[in-house]
């Protein structure tokens, strides 16, 4: 490590080196959102991509995106495309995902014909949208979908501490003990301690019409501000109390609201801010349900 007085000449970035703010093309054209960075490596295999003029083939060829001129089947891409940002309630049994080598649904069956890039000689559509951060199959609830890469980091990243509500059905009963692990963290199955979280007890599950009441299971919210690999399912095995229902209702201020399973909406600008919004105490709760089990 340099001292802050060595003032010896840095090395030139050479070849083989990325050239900051560079991102490799297939990379560039998914974070503009055009389409998956799979995708993506199709397109430009297939000679529909040009660079500055130039068809290039290379999906890990540097580029910047604010200097270099990019094309895609003869449409320039740039980074000032018209930001989508769609709210899509994901229902049980279908997977985050483009496209499933199983057959099973995904969110994009959901979403149609919206997030698809449109031909050259078609009418202007949103374009590719990713989802911000994944639900698995087993769970439903808000799920973000968007073509702008810098609100979906912003979304994610655990530096900005967005949080996410989560209403979690578990076996039994949590006793004090097991509450206090969940909100103050607890390792996972990796050895890694989760982040304090906000959790209360709602209560157990109104019976299904002409069904018993379910004595055994809790419903509990829970508020994090971090979002790893089925986190909440971990966090209910690690306290000895298995999630078998999972809902997320919230993301920052922005609720599920009355969207039904499969059905989705484009956000305005305000419901935007709602989503990246703090209140005081990094705590998405206000008081209201936006959805009660």
């Amino acid at each position: 490590m340099r001292r802050p007085d060595d003032v010896r000449l840095r090395r030139a970035a050479g070849p083989g080196l990325r050239p900051k703010p560079a991102l490799s093309l297939a990379r560039a054209l998914s974070k503009l959102g055009v389409c998956s960075r799979r995708e993506a490596e199709r397109w430009i295999a297939a000679g529909r991509v040009e660079v500055n003029g130039a068809v290039e083939r290379s999906s890990g060829r540097w580029i910047d995106p604010a200097r270099d001129r990019l094309v895609v089947d003869g449409r320039r891409v740039e980074d000032r495309t018209t930001r989508v940002v769609l709210a899509l309630h994901k229902p049980e049994g279908v997977v985050t995902t483009r496209v499933d080598p199983g057959g099973r649904p995904t969110v994009y069956d959901a979403l149609g014909d919206v997030g698809r890039l449109a031909p050259a000689d078609a009418p202007a559509q949103p374009g590719w949208v990713f989802p911000v951060g994944r639900l698995d199959r087993d769970t439903s609830g808000l799920l973000i979908l968007t073509n702008d890469h810098r609100l979906g980091e912003r979304l994610t990243s655990p530096e900005h501490h967005v949080p996410k509500t989560y209403h979690a059905r578990v076996r039994g009963l949590p006793d004090a003990e097991a509450l206090r692990a969940l909100r103050e963290g607890l390792p996972l199955d990796d050895g890694k301690a989760t982040r304090p979280a906000r959790v209360r007890v709602l209560g157990t599950p109104r019976p299904r019409p002409g069904a018993p009441a379910d004595p055994g299971s809790t419903w509990l919210e829970i508020v994090l501000t971090e979002g790893r690999n089925r986190q909440v399912r971990r966090m209910g095995a690690a306290v000895g109390h298995e999630v078998v229902e999972l809902v997320r209702v919230r993301i920052g201020r922005l609720g599920l609201g009355d969207l039904a399973p499969g059905e989705w909406r484009e956000l305005g600008p305000e419901e935007v801010e709602r989503l990246v919004a703090r209140p005081p105490g990094h705590c998405a709760y206000d008081g209201s349900l936006p959805w009660r089990p």
